[in-house]
C-alpha cells in the first residue's frame, strides 16, 4: 500500500500545488515504509505540513541535532573541555616529583592529532608531555594515575550492533579519551603492516597474505585483546596505495595512559610505577601542572558536520554528568529529556535516547520534536542559536550535504543534518524558501525495503526539500 500523506492543508505552503510536498512521498521506493514529516515556519510556529509527525521514530544521526542543541544551550558556547595534570606534591628544584602524577579527565573528544594538525600538533599526549617539562618535572617516583571518574565507564552503548563494534565509528566513550580511542595501523605497500600510534603495551600480529590481484584490498584488523594485541588479517594487492586504519581499543582510559606514558619517555620524564586507574584520585592533587582545554563549539561542529558519533556520545555523557546526575547513557538521557521539556517546551512522551549519535536502533523522536528545537535554537539570537546554525551541514558547499543538492536552486538553500542506520535515513534541518521564509523541516524515513538504497532515499529527500525551497 503506497503512503497516504495530508493531515494538515497543504494549502498553507501557497499557491504551488501540493504535489510539490506530496510527490516524492509517494513514490514506490517507499512502498511498506514509515516515512514522517514536518514542516514548520520558524518565524510564525505555523506547522505548514505534517505526516506522522507525531510518531517516534528511529532518527539515526538526526539525534545529533538534540545533543548538540542541549550541550550549547546547557553549557554555553563559551564553554570548554579540560584534561588536568596534578600532583600529589610540589616538584623540588632538581625536577623530582615525590609522589604520584594524576590527569583529570574533563571528557574532551577532541584530543586527536587530525583535529589539532592544523596548529602543528601530531598527538595531543605530546602536549601533556611538554607542559611538564615546563615545570621543569624530569622523574615521577610514583605513578601516572588517570582519573576517569567524571564518565562511567561502561565504554559502549549496549544497544550497538555487533556489527558496528569493531569500527572506528562505535569508539568507545570515556573521560580520558586520545586519538578517538583507536589505534592507527598503516597497511599496504605490499603486505606491510605496521602499527603507526606511539603506545605502550600494544602489538600488531600481522597475517596479511598478496593477492593475485594488484588492486585486491580486503583487510580486517581487530581490536587489541587483553595482552594488548591486533591482529590483522586479508589480502592486499601489490598496487595498493598505504592505508591507514582505524582500530577502537577496549580501554580508553589504558590507550590515554600507555600514550602518555611513551610521550612520558620520549621526553625524558621516568615514571617509576607505572600507571594506574583511581577514580577520586584528583583530590588528594592540590598541585596542578597544567591544563589543556578544547572548546565545546569546536565539538559541536565536528559532530554536525561531520557526523561524529564518538564526539556525540561524549558530549552527551558529558551532559549526564554535569547536568544528568550521572556521567552515563542514562545520565545524558535524563538531561537531554529534562531540557527538552523545560527550555524547549515540547512533549517527551514515547521519546528514547539510549546514546547521543543516533547510533542506536532504540532511539525514537518524532519529527514534530526535532522542527520543535530547530525552531527553538533558530530564534534564540544568541550566540548559542548562531553556533548552531554553524555547526550545520550547507547543502552542496560542507559537511555530509557537500556532495548533496548541489544545483544552482538548492545549493546554500539548505542547512541540514544527515542520518542513517539499517532501515533508516533521515534529513532534518532548515530550508529558506523564495519569498526568504525560513523552514524547519524533519524527514525520517524509516523501515524502507533493504532491496531500496539509502541513495534513493536521500533522492526523496533532496527533492522535499527543492519543493520546500521552491515556496513562494
Amino acid at each position: 500500500m503506497l503512503l497516504h500523506v495530508l493531515v494538515l492543508p497543504l494549502a498553507l505552503l501557497g499557491p504551488r500545488p501540493a504535489d510539490a510536498v506530496d510527490a516524492p512521498l509517494r513514490r514506490g521506493e517507499l512502498k511498506g515504509a514509515r516515512a514522517a514529516l514536518c514542516v514548520v515556519d520558524v518565524h510564525t510556529g505555523e506547522r505548514l505540513y505534517a505526516q506522522r509527525a507525531d510518531e517516534a521514530q528511529a532518527p539515526a544521526s538526526n539525534l545529533k541535532l538534540l545533543t548538540t542543541a542541549a550541550a550549547l544551550s546547557l553549557l554555553g558556547p563559551e564553554h570548554a573541555f579540560s584534561t588536568r595534570l596534578l600532583a600529589t606534591v610540589a616538584p623540588d628544584a632538581q625536577g623530582t616529583l615525590a609522589g604520584d602524577l594524576v590527569v583529570l579527565g574533563g571528557a574532551d573528544p577532541c584530543l586527536r592529532g587530525d583535529l589539532l594538525a592544523h596548529e602543528g600538533v601530531v598527538d595531543p599526549a605530546m602536549l601533556l608531555a611538554d607542559l611538564l617539562q615546563v615545570h621543569g618535572v624530569r622523574r615521577v617516583t610514583g605513578r601516572l594515575v588517570l582519573d576517569d571518574g567524571l564518565l562511567d565507564r561502561e565504554w559502549l552503548s549496549p544497544d550497538w550492533k555487533d556489527g558496528d563494534i569493531g569500527n572506528d565509528y562505535a569508539a568507545a566513550v570515556g573521560a580520558l579519551s586520545l586519538h578517538g580511542n583507536c589505534l592507527t595501523v598503516q597497511v599496504g605497500q605490499g603486505t606491510a603492516a605496521v602499527l603507526a600510534t606511539l603506545a605502550d603495551g600494544y602489538r600488531l600480529e600481522n597475517r596479511l597474505e598478496a593477492a593475485a590481484s594488484s588492486g585486491a584490498y580486503e583487510v580486517g584488523i581487530t581490536r587489541p585483546d587483553a595482552a594488548g594485541v591486533l591482529v590483522a588479517r586479508g589480502r592486499i594487492g601489490r598496487g595498493v596505495a598505504p592505508q591507514l586504519v582505524r582500530v577502537p581499543v577496549v580501554d580508553p582510559t589504558q590507550l590515554f595512559g600507555r600514550c602518555l606514558l611513551a610521550r612520558l619517555r620520549e621526553r625524558g620524564v621516568s615514571v617509576d610505577g607505572g600507571a594506574a586507574v583511581e577514580a577520586g584520585a584528583a583530590a588528594r592533587a592540590p598541585h596542578a601542572l597544567g591544563t589543556l582545554q578544547s572548546p565545546l563549539v569546536n565539538a559541536v561542529l565536528l559532530a554536525n558536520k561531520e557526523s561524529d558519533n564518538g564526539i556525540a556520545d561524549h558530549l552527551f555523557k558529558y551532559l549526564g554528568a554535569l547536568r544528568g546526575g550521572a556521567g552515563s547513557f542514562a545520565g545524558g538521557e535524563r538531561a537531554l529529556l529534562a531540557w527538552l521539556r523545560t527550555e524547549v517546551a515540547t512533549p517527551v512522551e514515547g521519546v528514547v535516547l539510549h546514546d547521543g549519535s543516533g547510533l542506536s536502533g532504540k532511539d525514537r523522536v518524532s519529527a514534530r520534536l526535532l522542527t520543535d528545537v530547530l525552531r527553538h535554537m533558530a530564534l534564540r539570537g544568541d550566540a548559542a542559536g548562531h553556533a548552531f546554525l554553524r555547526s550545520l551541514p550547507v547543502a552542496g558547499l560542507d559537511g555530509s550535504l557537500k556532495a548533496r543538492m548541489n544545483a544552482d536552486d538548492l545549493r546554500g538553500a539548505v542547512r541540514a543534518k544527515t542520518g542513517y542506520i539499517a532501515g533508516v535515513s533521515c534529513l532534518s534541518g532548515y530550508a529558506r524558501s523564495a519569498s526568504g521564509r525560513l523552514l524547519a523541516f524533519s524527514v525520517l524515513i524509516n523501515d524502507f525495503d533493504p532491496k531500496q538504497t539509502n541513495a534513493q532515499m536521500k533522492a526523496i529527500q533532496d527533492d522535499i526539500c527543492r519543493a520546500l525551497v521552491a515556496q513562494p
